[in-house]
């Protein structure tokens, strides 16, 4: 026990203490790089077969998790038959789940084998869902309406406990930060954020120091701009107002004549209010505009506006000049692999970190 509370006492020399943290907003994601390789967990990863890519790219960031195997098939009637491969040897051991939402014809045989999971004895279990996709829907303003939102994250919260406890959730992005708060007490949320690949992108890029970060509307900012404000980036702020019936993108605030905007978001769905901002800022003078989503949702092949060789919507008007996303949506992903602007940043490094929690 001493030799492992030393080990964990040098993982944490020279880094600030609670007192002298003056933001207690999360910054970064999980980091387990400095933790020893003894104090690592194995984890055996299960996944759906839309999120097998990216369930392979996690179990190759290292040597700590490996994948499990479920015959995911269809009675006659329809309704799903599976079968968890070898579900004896997986007693008392960490196991994992990443998951895809993203169709909601393919939400019951997910949830049927989230809910039999810890009831195999496991040791503990992490669900992975990196698009939280009801996340839109989260609140209520005419009597009547449904946040879909809080229906999800309470079927999430009547996951059964594992033997270690309570299961952990892992989500990126989700949409509104109230709704960590539709969770009940039988699970751990841990909301983690796709802004550090991109910071890491950023840094890459030929023009890094002629970057400025855009913001849609003022939600994007309260959002995401503390993500940015240690890297000295500067910032404009967009605005949507109405006029009639529509609803006309302004700036706000910032300058980005001759700049390398950068438009970040959390999702985009059919794009509209990204062509906008780009119309508005290459009147504006911006040398070129790129644009950053975590969910690249994309209903009926929206995508197709943001390709290259378009000749529609902001492809017609210069196009972006990158147009990175995540892949926490398995199906846009495969539709754009290879496809000018796109470029996907894989989230395995985080997810396989936050598999360690």
């Amino acid at each position: 026990m001493a030799a492992t509370a030393n080990t964990l006492n040098k993982t944490l020399e020279g880094r600030p203490s609670l007192t002298s943290i003056d933001d207690y907003r999360i910054v970064n994601n999980i980091d387990t790089s400095a933790v020893p390789e003894e104090l690592k967990k194995d984890c055996i990863l299960f996944y759906t077969p839309d999120t097998e890519p990216l369930a392979r790219k996690i179990a190759a960031e290292g040597t700590h998790v490996q994948l499990g195997n479920i015959r995911w098939k269809c009675f006659n009637d329809g309704f799903p038959d599976l079968f968890v491969h070898h579900a004896t040897e997986i007693r008392n051991k960490h196991v994992g789940f990443l998951a895809s939402f993203h169709d909601p014809g393919k939400i019951f045989e997910q949830i049927s084998i989230i809910y039999a999971l810890p009831r195999l004895f496991i040791g503990s279990f992490t669900l992975v869902l990196p698009f939280f996709p009801t996340g839109t829907a989260e609140r209520v303003e005419t009597e009547g309406d449904v946040a879909t939102a809080f229906t999800l994250a309470r079927i999430l919260s009547n996951i059964p406990p594992s033997r270690g406890g309570p299961t952990s959730i892992v989500i990126f992005d989700i949409h509104a930060l109230q709704e960590r708060f539709y969770f009940g007490d039988s699970v751990l949320p841990l909301f983690e954020s796709g802004i550090p690949l991109l910071l890491e992108r950023l840094k890459q890029l030929p023009d890094q120091g002629k970057v400025t970060i855009a913001y849609p509307d003022e939600g994007a900012w309260k959002r995401f701009h503390y993500q940015f404000k240690d890297e000295g980036y500067p910032e404009v702020i967009c605005t949507k107002v109405r006029d009639g019936a529509k609803r006309i993108v302004r700036l706000k605030e910032g300058e980005p004549q001759g700049r390398h905007v950068v438009i970040v978001d959390d999702l985009v769905q059919s794009g509209g209010t990204l062509i906008e901002c780009h119309a508005l800022l290459s009147s504006l003078g911006a040398k070129h505009v790129s644009a950053y989503v975590t969910h690249g949702v994309f209903p009926r092949e929206s995508w197709k506006k943001f390709k290259a060789d378009n000749g529609e919507g902001a492809a017609a008007a210069g196009g972006f000049r990158f147009f990175w996303l995540t892949d926490s949506c398995p199906q846009t992903v495969a539709a754009v692999e290879a496809t000018q602007p796109f470029e996907v940043l894989t989230l395995a490094g985080p997810i396989a970190d936050a598999l360690q929690i």
